[in-house]
């Protein structure tokens, strides 16, 4: 029965080997997601199978979708936030391997054969053998196997005579390659790798979240920039026919009349432009969603007049504070600062590699007793016990390890200091451009008000003949550029606030998939005092 047990359990189906696999890594990456960011949480490996991108890919109907929806698509179909997924999962997988290297594991084996001298003596044996072995995080290794043996006579007949043995053996570092810190390393470097790459994976669905919503407001900016345009074009190509029936009727020059022509013509250009522009924006969109770009989808436009409701409004974080803060929370750069810490291991590792080896080891045979039977002999142990010494008088290959782990280290401080620096510019960046983007916006609201004012003036004066066309046409190209203008000055300061939200590692994303607020409050920095 034990044989049978322990050969099903070598014969696992691949559905169950990747079961099982499944269970040990999300059991991992939720532990660590809970140490991570406060909410144990897993993200399955496998894509859905009813997908959007699936049911596009077999339908031409068009597909709206509201920026929430739209982040719930780049979720479940990009490929990107698939490929980080699949890092998070092998990190995973890959510690599992280490801590398989300090487990008690099992072997079992056997093998039989037939062999003979001419057609005078033939003999079957057959051998099986169940070991087990386990390393301590101190540097012991403990070994046992039990050996059993069974011998034939084909030709003369009788029974199987079987003997067996067990051989306990046990290694012990006393030197070089002693004490947990440095026998355990590979495995607690395998567990920070885990914690980085789940950091790196939040890091990414807020920067990518960001990513989709910045986009989607690019979007729906150009579709009312269209919408304007196309206004322009219809209210030129409008002046124009009135111009052309006065020109009919001996009250304006030819020279009204071209400008107005031209003015149409520059306003559909402007028009043609401007469609071009919103379609390669909608396939670049579909790409970063996953989505197949001969979809049709449509954006909601009433996502920019909740941007207009939500204003734009003074940011009270200082600088100082502002880069304080992103020093503190940036999952980035608190991997940076711990990969320092990994990389002066490293150098306490290969600096103990440099020393003299001097290992124990001790052995233990129990042989059978004599007889058919496979009881063992426990009077006739066999024992031994010494030492194994290194004087380590060749250690080219170790001193040149030990020489590169004092770059490495070198490296990664350089690397830390780097993103403080990198830190600091992308703040002051993301506050500066929230600082512009409000003062554009101030700007251009006196520039609109004062471009229909002059529409409207320029309007009533060309109709009674006090003005040229020229000036109507320009006061009317001048409103179109403000309108333009000031919606983009809405846009960009939304997208700058989203900048500095995600610099200061502030996208408080659900537990699953992208969805966030984008009027989440900009973070303060807590006195110490709190």
């Amino acid at each position: 029965m034990p044989f049978l047990c322990l050969l099903a359990a070598g014969c696992w189906s691949g559905d169950a080997n990747r079961e099982d696999a499944d269970r040990q890594v999300y059991d991992i990456l939720e532990r660590t997601a809970g140490e991570v960011t406060g909410t144990r949480k897993t993200f399955p490996l496998e894509r859905p199978v009813d997908t959007l991108r699936t049911r596009l890919l077999t339908s031409n109907e068009p597909v709206a979708l509201s920026l929430v929806q739209a982040l719930d698509v780049a979720a479940e179909n990009s490929r990107d936030f698939q490929r980080q997924k699949e890092q998070l999962y092998l990190a995973a997988l890959s510690l599992t391997r280490s801590q398989h290297d300090f487990a008690l594991r099992f072997d079992f084996g056997g093998s039989g054969e037939v062999s003979g001298v001419s057609d005078t003596e033939v003999d079957a044996s057959l051998r099986d053998n169940l070991s087990g072995s386990v390393a301590g995080t101190a540097g012991t290794r403990i070994v046992a196997s039990f050996v059993n043996t069974f011998l034939r006579s084909l030709i003369h007949g009788g029974s199987f005579d079987g003997s067996s043995i067990l051989n306990l053996t046990l290694t012990q570092p006393l030197l070089a390659g002693a004490g947990r810190r440095i026998v355990r390393e590979p495995l607690t470097q395998a567990e920070r790798e885990v914690v980085y790459q789940t950091r790196a994976f939040e890091r990414f669905r807020a920067e990518f979240a960001v990513r989709v919503v910045t986009d989607y407001y690019a979007i729906v900016q150009q579709m009312e920039d269209l919408t304007n345009v196309e206004a322009n074009h219809k209210s030129l190509q409008l002046s124009r026919e009135q111009i052309d029936a006065l020109y009919e009727a001996g009250r304006r020059t030819i020279t009204d009349l071209g400008r107005a022509k031209q003015s149409e013509f520059s306003a559909d250009t402007q028009r043609v432009s401007a469609v071009n522009r919103l379609q390669t924006s909608l396939d670049r969109f579909k790409i970063t969603l996953g989505l197949p770009v001969t979809a049709a989808i449509a954006l909601d436009p009433q996502e920019l007049q909740r941007l207009r409701q939500a204003g734009v409004t003074e940011e009270t974080l200082t600088e100082g504070d502002a880069i304080a803060l992103a020093l503190q929370r940036r999952f980035d750069h608190r991997t940076t600062v711990d990969e320092v810490e990994d990389a002066g291991r490293r150098v306490m590792v290969s600096e103990d590699a440099l020393g003299i080896g001097l290992d124990f080891s001790a052995a233990l045979a129990v042989p059978a007793e004599t007889g058919p039977g496979l009881n063992l002999d426990w009077s006739r142990i066999n024992w031994s016990a010494g030492f194994d010494l290194d004087l380590a008088l060749d250690k080219l290959a170790e001193r040149n390890a030990y020489r590169s782990s004092l770059i490495s280290l070198d490296l990664a401080i350089r690397s830390r200091e780097q993103s403080e620096d990198q830190i600091a510019a992308d703040v002051r960046a993301a506050l500066r451009n929230i600082q512009s983007a409000l003062d554009r916006y101030r700007i251009q609201q006196q520039a609109l008000s004062l471009a229909e004012q002059r529409v409207e003036a320029t309007t009533d004066l060309y109709a009674a003949g006090r003005v040229q066309a020229l000036e109507k046409l320009d006061a009317q190209d001048s409103l179109l550029q403000a309108q333009l203008d000031v919606t983009a000055a809405i846009v960009d300061y939304q997208v700058a606030r989203l900048e500095l939200l995600r610099d200061l590692e502030g996208i408080a994303l659900e537990p699953k998939g992208l969805r966030f607020d984008p009027a989440l409050p900009i973070p303060q920095l807590r006195s110490t005092e709190d």
